[in-house]
């Protein structure tokens, strides 16, 4: 089998158990957003984005940061995956609590990847995340959208500092 068709039929299987999924209580919904995680940051499936959110969602991020929207979301992870192409990440934890509207989601994760490409920081470095060190926070507001679970308020944190390290050339003197 070619690399490609293990990568295509790896990013399917995902694809397929999102399709099969029943959501229907906290462990199922908490699930669905665990593979959509994957497929979106393992898979670059990245147009999955607008599947999880709402088109005017409110996602709030690290330093004071705000997206407006599935689509300003899908441009900020388009951003973070196009520099580390290799991108991975690993779900630690993530669980749901029922609400009268909908859930509460928590997803923690933990990112590893190497600065391939260009960043917002600049040119490409070669350097890695530190997966111990990467980590991405999420608190979510999650309703049933046109028959589809979409996040609906995010706060969300990155690594920043992990991150921007890796996307610099100077080393662990230019953190903030």
């Amino acid at each position: 089998m070619y690399r490609a068709d293990k990568l295509y039929n790896d990013m399917m299987a995902v694809d397929t158990a999102i399709r099969n999924l029943d959501v229907k209580d906290e462990a199922s919904l908490a699930e669905y957003f665990r593979l959509y995680t994957e497929l979106i940051f393992n898979h670059k499936w990245i147009g999955s984005v607008y599947d999880i959110y709402a088109d005017n969602a409110e996602i709030y991020r690290e330093n004071g940061v705000f997206l407006n929207g599935a689509h300003e979301m899908m441009k900020d992870t388009l951003k973070l995956t196009s520099a580390f192409p290799d991108m991975t990440v690993s779900m630690r934890d993530t669980f749901a609590v029922k609400t009268d509207e909908g859930y509460k989601l928590w997803r923690y994760y933990t990112m590893e990847g190497t600065n391939k490409t260009y960043s917002v920081y600049g040119a490409a470095t070669g350097k890695s995340l530190n997966a111990g060190a990467c980590i991405a926070m999420s608190m979510a507001t999650v309703r049933l959208i046109g028959g589809r679970w979409q996040i609906v308020k995010e706060f969300t944190m990155y690594s920043i500092d992990e991150i921007r390290n890796a996307c610099t050339a100077g080393g662990e003197e230019e953190s903030v």
